[in-house]
């Protein structure tokens, strides 16, 4: 990592709470592997193979969906989370992420290793999100033949729920999840407006949660169902489970 990058590392994670630093930080239990790799067929390829151990399912387009859904949100986050605390963006080029890789092909978090040039712009950081995006959604749609749209649609709800995140975690919500709209339309790429939802919790206070637009298909896993947000879901269940499962 270079000294500039460590130390906007540094005052990211100064700026937040303490409780939020895990997908920043490398766990020392856990091996990095460069980001690169999602480019790699082969390697692609044996963490679908991986995948299918933890969802019992041999199906390549569930498959793919579900490691994106949970990837695609880790790989923006340490540019996304440095830009919303200090202003300044740390580079989220895959030549630049180191993925904290886990044996299962599960991520526990991702580091940059430099800062983005004109970091503190909102122009370059979304240019180069958009690259790290296409080339990773172009690989994941190649590895299980399906169509990339979808894979767009949940880099969408990546966006908006890690600025939600970041904004959450820096004590700052509203204006980190402004950037949300501006971002994605900077980045001029085949996704959704992000959106986000009011709901009341069970304090009766209100709280913000993305609206997704996408679906990580997990309810096609055997035994399991649709997830609390997910936009299949007939909104009144879909809020009363969110409400249910948001802290006091």
């Amino acid at each position: 990592m270079s000294t500039r990058a460590n130390q906007l590392l540094t005052r990211t994670l100064d700026g937040m709470d303490p409780t939020e630093h895990a997908r920043l930080l490398p766990d020392e239990n856990r091996g990095q592997l460069p980001a690169s790799l999602i480019e790699n067929p082969d390697w692609m390829a044996e963490q679908l193979r991986l995948r299918g151990r933890i969802w019992h399912t041999d199906d390549a387009r569930v498959l793919a969906t579900l490691w994106w859904f949970s990837t695609s949100s880790r790989l923006i986050a340490p540019s996304v989370a440095s830009y919303v605390v200090t202003g300044e963006a740390l580079s989220p080029r895959l030549e630049d992420l180191q993925l904290h890789w886990q044996p299962d092909s599960r991520l526990s978090g991702v580091t940059s290793v430099n800062v983005l040039s004109s970091s503190d712009r909102l122009e370059p950081l979304a240019e180069e999100l958009r690259r790290t995006l296409e080339r990773s959604i172009a690989s994941v749609a190649a590895t299980a033949g399906i169509r990339q749209r979808p894979l767009w649609a949940i880099a969408t709800d990546a966006i908006a729920g890690c600025l939600l995140w970041a904004g959450r975690a820096r004590g700052a919500p509203g204006r980190a999840t402004a950037l949300a709209e501006p971002l994605v339309a900077a980045m001029d790429a085949p996704m959704p407006a992000p959106r986000y939802t009011e709901i009341d919790s069970r304090a009766n206070a209100s709280r913000l949660f993305t609206k997704r637009t996408s679906c990580c298909l997990l309810y096609r896993a055997p035994g399991e169902d649709k997830c609390s947000s997910c936009p299949g879901r007939p909104p009144e269940q879909r809020h009363a489970l969110l409400r249910e499962n948001t802290p006091h």
